[in-house]
């Protein structure tokens, strides 16, 4: 079950001894959602704007951990993927 946090409102999910790293990113999400959600909308455009441009340098090295490492990045802000 999940336990709340009632004076923010944000949900967390109970960690078991399985803990995985699913569980992981959706305790960050469920964390970082409401406090991304409380930026202005130019402080936000401007972390978009990073965050997007930081995953095309990503994609542009040879190295896959960099591609995981900004997809990772997107997702924790709750920004799609660009094409």
């Amino acid at each position: 079950m999940a336990r709340r946090i009632k004076a923010q409102g944000i949900t967390i999910p109970k960690a078991n001894p399985g803990t995985t790293w699913t569980w992981i990113i959706n305790l960050l999400v469920a964390v970082l959602g409401p406090v991304l959600a409380a930026l202005t909308p130019a402080l936000r455009s401007e972390l978009e704007k990073f965050a997007v441009a930081f995953y095309k340098k990503a994609e542009a090295t040879p190295n896959p951990w960099d591609d995981f490492l900004a997809a990772f990045l997107l997702r924790m802000l709750g920004i799609p993927l660009p094409d």
